[in-house]
């Protein structure tokens, strides 16, 4: 007499329990893709375009490097040199934008052109959001095309430089303009990861305030930078007549200002928030004090001044603060209690924002005494309280539950009522 269905159902189950059939469930989990899924649309646009930013990007630095060298390969200073040296030297200012390190016994270079960097992330961005990637995959191959070059470059650099930082930075600069162009894309939604389907309030909040607070730092340290240039314009015109630069070589050292100038920036920041820069061991310029030393024979240099000139530049920080306090402080819906948790998420972003930048911007510019150079460490905590305190204090104040509060107050001090004050109509 055959089992019945449900006995037979049963055993089977039971069987299959006993000896699973791992080679199913692995197919299911990790299937083969199909081509599609591997390249999705944009892929191969997205493989170009991330190669071209790297090439031009390199090929810019290298080939620059190998002009100025040109001129000067008769000269007995570079006698024996080759042009597969000044090849070295481009690709080694290429791995230094992305923070590689010249160290030896006697020297160690570790100052970072941000300049260059920046450019390379906007050339990179904007080169793949041309691409339109159809979904992350393809956009992560465009990134995969221009790391891999540039891991062969930094490969390239690691004989006489040390580059472990450089490709961890690398990874870090992929995954910023990763974001930077996904968030243009139409299969990027962020906004799903919340709960009610777009960012909490004080937390755009507290972004638009880091935000506003740095461009407007930005440009008060930029017109600091250019009030600085013409003050010492002498002493700069003087150095760059002893330098004795050609015409390649003026372009070449015009670039190295702009490849240095938003670290100029975050150094002038740190000058009119108090503390100063420091550019070696035992030297100090800020407003109120300035120790210096024998300084190398660069231009910019020359807009330091050559002694203190007082605190009075410390307002400025204190007045652009209140200022943006003002602007932004009656400008949302948010009530006090969330706008008290967005102003001191605020204040921690600033914080750490300080840190990284303060990091970033500091490093070694020769040997020596000169193995130190950036803004002093007091910098963080003294910009917090320049910047962010009086900010968060004016913001404060200005909210509209701030102003009824002290409407009432008021009412309450003087016993009158402002509204319920008679008024007079005249038609004129």
């Amino acid at each position: 007499m055959p089992a019945p269905a449900t006995v037979t159902a049963g055993l089977n189950t039971a069987e299959s329990f006993r000896h699973p059939d791992f080679r199913s469930a692995f197919r299911a989990v990790f299937h083969k893709p199909t081509r599609a899924e591997l390249f999705p649309a944009g892929t191969w646009r997205s493989l170009w375009l991330g190669f071209q930013a790297w090439a031009i990007s390199w090929a810019v630095l290298v080939l620059l490097a190998i002009a100025v060298w040109t001129p000067s390969a008769t000269t007995p200073s570079e006698k024996g040199t080759k042009w597969i040296d000044a090849l070295a030297v481009g690709n080694a200012i290429f791995a230094v934008a992305f923070r590689a390190e010249f160290s030896s016994e006697t020297m160690r270079f570790s100052l970072t052109p941000w300049g260059f960097t920046l450019l390379m992330g906007l050339l990179l961005a904007a080169s793949l959001r041309t691409a339109k990637p159809s979904n992350p995959a393809a956009l992560g191959w465009g990134l995969a095309a221009f790391l891999i070059p540039c891991w062969g470059c930094l490969c390239f650099a690691a004989i006489s430089l040390v580059v472990w930082r450089a490709v961890i930075f690398s990874l870090c600069f992929a995954a910023v303009v990763f974001f930077a162009v996904a968030r243009h894309q139409t299969w990027w939604n962020l906004t799903a990861f919340f709960p009610e389907g777009e960012p909490w309030p004080w937390l755009s909040l507290a972004g638009r305030c880091l935000r506003v607070l740095a461009r407007g730092g930005m440009v008060l340290s930029a017109i600091f930078l250019v009030a600085g240039m013409f003050t010492g314009w002498e002493q700069m015109r003087t150095i760059w007549i002893g330098l004795k630069p050609d015409a390649l070589g003026s372009v070449a050292m015009v670039l190295a200002i702009l490849a240095y100038l938003p670290t100029l920036l975050v150094w002038g920041a740190a000058w009119i928030t108090g503390p100063g820069i420091t550019l070696g061991q035992g030297t100090v310029f800020s407003p109120g004090q300035v120790i210096g030393g024998d300084l190398p024979p660069v231009p910019v240099l020359a807009w330091l001044p050559d002694g203190p000139v007082g605190w009075w530049p410390l307002i400025f920080p204190v007045l652009l603060a209140i200022g943006l306090g003002l602007y932004l402080g009656g400008r949302h819906q948010l009530g006090l209690a969330d706008t008290a948790l967005s102003l001191a998420l605020f204040l921690a972003g600033l914080l750490l924002g300080g840190l990284l930048i303060v990091w970033f911007v500091s490093g070694s510019l020769g040997p020596g005494r000169l193995v130190n150079v950036g803004p002093l460490g007091s910098t963080l905590y003294a910009g917090v309280l320049a910047w962010g305190v009086p900010f968060v204090v004016t913001a404060l104040l200005n909210h509209p539950w701030t102003r009824e509060a002290t409407r009432r107050f008021a009412v309450r001090v003087s016993g009158k009522n402002p509204q319920a004050l008679p008024t007079a109509r005249i038609d004129l």
